[in-house]
């Protein structure tokens, strides 16, 4: 097809504060090598109803720019038949697989379902995410193409500093039931109750941040900048990730650039990384039993960090993204 300009939808831009507006701050980034790139996103202050108000206007405001490639997220213009729509996951499995039963989350998944059905071409983040796509929403196979997600390795890359004598688990995420905060503040006061272990957060909100107070071998960062998540995973020795969802996720791929090993649900591990063996599904282990397999871990990979990092960066780098980006766009 031939392109003149892109229009990325982005209801909260690309401003860093989750995955999504990291992935749309990424393609923005990459496409501007070639293309005028706009970004449309929310202005004014954030209310309940921007998840509803906001994807009709961008739906609306579609409408009156011509000749542009259209790349959205998902239900965020809902209603306007875009070139490519990217589904970081669907919420009708969020639902099924973290328990959540709401109205406002069963109209998302009826918007996303929409947005999937009108849209050119469907762009899954894993192999799961195409296969709900299929399954919960009905959207046919040959329209979705899977584009799992990156990592920066400028950014996230592998140093040498100071060893401790503790283990550092970490975890990166809101601290939220969805990320599995009750299985994190469990571990939280295990490693409390040790002398090998120190258990180090990084988060983007206060919420939830006092079920871990007084803890004094658990320490949470709050609203770190890339710079300061580079320095965060190399002064770990392990990633912990006990999500209930995900559809491929971003930390995962960042500490793994970073060379670190990570244990987690299948959710934290998708279906394309665990045939490393820096990686370890952990989902319903007593505590006492995943600080074990994280000691086990970390002794095992502690001098392999590099070679985590390489093999990461061959699959799942900037270059080989790059390529496939480039490469769908001339569908």
């Amino acid at each position: 097809m031939s392109i003149n300009k892109i229009t990325i939808v982005s209801l909260n831009g690309d401003n860093n504060t989750g995955g999504v507006e990291r992935v749309v701050y990424y393609l923005k980034k990459i496409l501007s090598e070639k293309y005028p790139v706009k970004i449309i996103k929310k202005s004014g202050k954030s209310c309940n109803t921007d998840k509803l108000v906001f994807p009709l206007l961008f739906s609306i405001k579609l409408l009156f720019r011509k000749n542009t490639l259209v790349i959205s997220n998902s239900w965020q213009s809902f209603l306007f038949p875009v070139d490519f729509s990217i589904h970081h996951g669907t919420t009708a499995g969020y639902m099924f697989h973290a328990g959540v039963s709401s109205r406002k989350s069963a109209f998302l998944a009826w918007m996303e379902k929409v947005s999937a059905r009108r849209a050119k071409t469907v762009l899954a983040v894993s192999r799961n995410c195409k296969q709900e796509l299929e399954d919960l929403y009905g959207i046919t196979s040959k329209k979705i193409i899977v584009l799992n997600n990156f990592v920066d390795e400028r950014l996230f890359y592998p140093e040498a500093v100071s060893q401790s004598k503790k283990i550092r688990v970490l975890f990166s995420g809101r601290l939220e039931e969805r990320k599995g905060l009750s299985k994190l503040v469990e571990l939280a006061k295990a490693v409390e109750l040790t002398e090998n272990y120190e258990l180090r957060i990084a988060t983007n909100s206060q919420d939830n941040a006092e079920q871990c107070k007084g803890l004094k071998n658990t320490l949470i960062n709050i609203n770190l900048d890339i710079q300061a998540m580079h320095d965060f995973y190399n002064a770990g020795d392990i990633f912990f990730f006990p999500t209930k969802y995900e559809g491929f996720s971003m930390a995962t791929l960042e500490a793994l650039a970073s060379g670190i090993p990570v244990i987690g649900t299948g959710f934290a591990i998708p279906e394309e990384l665990r045939h490393y063996d820096f990686v370890q599904i952990v989902e319903s282990q007593r505590t006492e039993e995943l600080l074990e397999k994280a000691a086990i871990m970390v002794d095992t990979f502690k001098n392999r960090r590099l070679e985590i990092h390489n093999t990461i960066i061959k699959d799942f780098g900037s270059g080989q993204y790059k390529v496939k980006l480039f490469s769908l766009l001339q569908i």
